[in-house]
Parts: structure tokens; sequence; C-alpha cells
């Protein structure tokens, strides 16, 4: 019997697009038996998981930016440029996010995390929902702009680093089919340019294979999009990604996210019958 996945990438408030993706597939009560995220992804994760429609797209559009989890204005109360705190306490109050519903689910969800130490990915689930805030923050921790997060006495940060597009993982949890859904344009990619990179292993001076993981990343990401690519192509997986001009890591116009929100939704509308047939 066929065991299906769906795999999230991340990519900061890129992961608006996946938040219409998500919202769609509630709305069409699409089901998988696996789901992973990492970074953003397992943002969305947590709504699909916990089948709280709107809550991602609630989080990352805010009108006024002195509400908003990252950016200047917001540095008044917060003190940090990017308060993932804020995401998984003060939004969950607001929105009404029911952790227990979603540590309760009995759908079966992993997150990724990237080890500071050894530079290598690990999958988290849990049935706790302090440490499923927990598993939440560090997956989407971004290097350089948010604090180490520790879990069970270990250092973690973004989940990304190490495994941006965790479709192998999938695929050792005995998903045949994959619905993979990605923040960027075919062929769009990011490199560290040299200022990047000093930065990087100035600040973790500590973690020689965190920085080896970071400066990595790129080529591993697009091995890791040609793996996805050769599934789709082998009719084993789905890709759902943007065509329009993906919206930056941080973006901050409110258009720009409502437009790739949108985006997303409708793009899933194209490929909901392929997954029923999965």
């Amino acid at each position: 019997m066929s065991k299906t996945g769906l795999v999230l990438e991340g990519g900061g408030l890129r992961g608006v697009f996946t938040s219409g993706v998500i919202d769609c597939f509630l709305d069409k009560d699409i089901s998988f038996d696996y789901v992973i995220g990492v970074s953003a992804g397992s943002c969305n994760a947590f709504e699909f998981v916990g089948k709280q429609r709107g809550y991602v797209r609630s989080c990352m559009i805010q009108k006024n930016p002195m509400n908003s989890f990252f950016g200047v204005p917001q540095m008044v109360g917060s003190h940090k440029l990017v308060d993932l705190d804020k995401v998984f306490n003060d939004y969950a109050e607001k929105y009404g996010f029911d952790y227990e519903n979603f540590v309760r689910s009995d759908q079966e969800w992993e997150m990724v995390v990237s080890n500071v130490e050894t530079g290598k990915p690990e999958y988290m689930n849990t049935h706790d929902v302090e440490k499923a805030k927990l598993i939440g923050i560090a997956s989407c921790s971004m290097p350089g702009l948010t604090p180490i997060v520790e879990i069970d006495g270990k250092k973690y940060l973004d989940g990304g680093i190490c495994d941006s597009i965790p479709l192998e993982r999938a695929l050792e949890k005995g998903c045949d089919k994959l619905v993979i859904v990605l923040t960027r344009k075919k062929g769009n990619f990011s490199r560290i340019n040299e200022a990047g990179k000093q930065f990087f292993k100035r600040i973790y001076s500590d973690y020689p294979n965190f920085v080896e993981a970071l400066l990595n990343r790129n080529d591993l990401y697009k091995s890791q999009v040609e793996k996805a690519e050769q599934l789709e192509a082998q009719g084993k997986a789905i890709i759902i990604r943007p065509t329009l001009q993906e919206v930056g890591r941080l973006e901050s116009d409110e258009d720009e996210l409502l437009m790739s929100y949108y985006h997303g939704y409708t793009k899933a509308k194209e490929y909901i019958e392929r997954i029923r047939n999965l």
C-alpha cells in the first residue's frame, strides 16, 4: 500500500506561498500519511497538522509593522531583529492556535533542526506542547539573526542549513509518493557571498561542523532540487512551487505577501486531483 508524504521547504517569508498551498489543502480535505517541515515549512506543518486554517498567513502578513515578528519597528518592544517567541507564543494566543490539538493529532509528523555542534540534521517530534514550541523555534532560527536554541541539552539552529528539502527523510520513513512544496521558482538559487562566509566563520567559530554545513548548503540544495525533479519525472512526486517572482526572505510589503499567498493557493488547486490520485 502506498504511503504519501508532504515535504515543506522553508525560506523565511517565502513560506507565505506555502501557507496558501496548505490552506487550499485544508479547504479540499487533502491528507497525507507523513508530514515533514523545515524552517518556515515547520510553521506550515504546525498549521496543517493542527488543522488551523489561515494561521501562518495571519502570522506572516501584519498590517502594522509594530506587530510583526521581525524588522526594525518591532524592535522597540522585542529588542530582537527576528522574534520567534512572538510567532510560537504571542501569535498562538492572538490567533487561537490550539497546541493541545496539535500534539494530540494522530498525524505522523517531523520537523528538521540543525545540530550546531555536529553540523548534521535531526528530525524531531513530540507530544509535549512546550517542547513542540521549542522544536518549531529551533527549526526556524536563522543563523546570524536569532540565538541558538537548546533542546535536551543540545544546541540547534535553522533546519534548512543541514537539510533544506528533507525528501530523503520522507523516503526513509517509507513514503513512496511525495508532494514537495518549494518556495523558489524553478532554476532560482542563492549563494553566500564572501562577506557572508567570513561573517558566519567569525560568529560560529566555535562550531566548525556547522560552518562547513553553512558553506556547503547551496550545493546540497541544488542536489536536492535535482532529486525532487527526478522523482517527479518518475511519477513518484508532485512539485508545487512559484511560477511568479517569489518574495524576499524578510519581505514586509503586505501586497507582495498577499500576492504570494494567493499564488500558492491557486497553484495548489491545479494539483488537487493529481494529489487525490497519488
